[in-house]
């Protein structure tokens, strides 16, 4: 698997997970991954449409997440996890 297909759930566990361990860059790595991950989504969701697309944290620990305006639509959602894979099916260009 690669980390495109990693459901984004794991990537916020890995990084839930290292951010108890003290030392090392582990929790470094694994919210880079959740923020790459983010901003992949970005791109798609952008490319299929979506408006006023923005990575947002609830508070000051909260987890970053992703919202957007979808096509067709006038209310805020949180965007979908779209891997490569996803972002395939759907037709749009990544």
């Amino acid at each position: 698997m690669t980390p495109d297909e990693v459901p984004l759930s794991t990537l916020y566990a890995q990084c839930d997970a290292a951010s108890r361990v003290r030392g090392g860059d582990g929790e470094w790595q694994a919210h880079a991954a959740v923020l790459d991950r983010l901003a992949e989504s970005r791109r798609i969701a952008e490319a299929a449409g979506w408006t006023s697309c923005a990575i947002e944290r609830d508070g000051d620990a909260g987890r970053f997440e992703l919202f957007g305006v979808p096509p067709a639509s006038t209310l805020r959602t949180q965007v979908p996890d779209w891997s490569n894979d996803a972002a395939a099916e759907s037709g749009s260009d990544a």
